[in-house]
C-alpha cells in the first residue's frame, strides 16, 4: 500500500469517526429537546429544535432518513441559501 492509499484509508476512518461523532451528538440534543418540552420550557425547546436541525444538515440526507425518530417541527433551510 502506497503512501497515497494509507492516507486514504485514514481520511475514511476519520470522516467516519467525525460522522459518527455528529450521530451521538444529534440523539444528545433530540433527548435534550425532549425532557425541555416535557418540563414546557419553550424557548429552551425551540433552541435545541434548531441546533438539531442544524447536526441533521451537517450529517447529511443519507442518515437524516436513518435518523427518522430525531425530528423536529422546524422545517429544513440552508444557511448558503442566504
Amino acid at each position: 500500500m502506497g503512501v497515497t492509499s494509507a492516507a486514504k484509508v485514514n481520511g475514511d476512518l476519520e470522516a467516519e469517526d467525525g460522522l459518527d461523532e455528529l450521530v451521538a451528538l444529534a440523539r444528545m440534543i433530540a433527548y435534550a429537546r425532549q425532557v425541555a418540552q416535557d418540563v414546557k420550557l419553550q424557548f429552551a425547546t425551540n433552541c435545541l429544535d434548531l441546533a438539531l436541525e442544524a447536526v441533521k444538515q451537517e450529517v447529511g440526507e443519507g442518515l437524516t432518513r436513518d435518523l427518522a425518530e430525531l425530528s423536529s417541527p422546524v422545517p429544513l433551510v440552508s444557511i448558503r441559501s442566504h
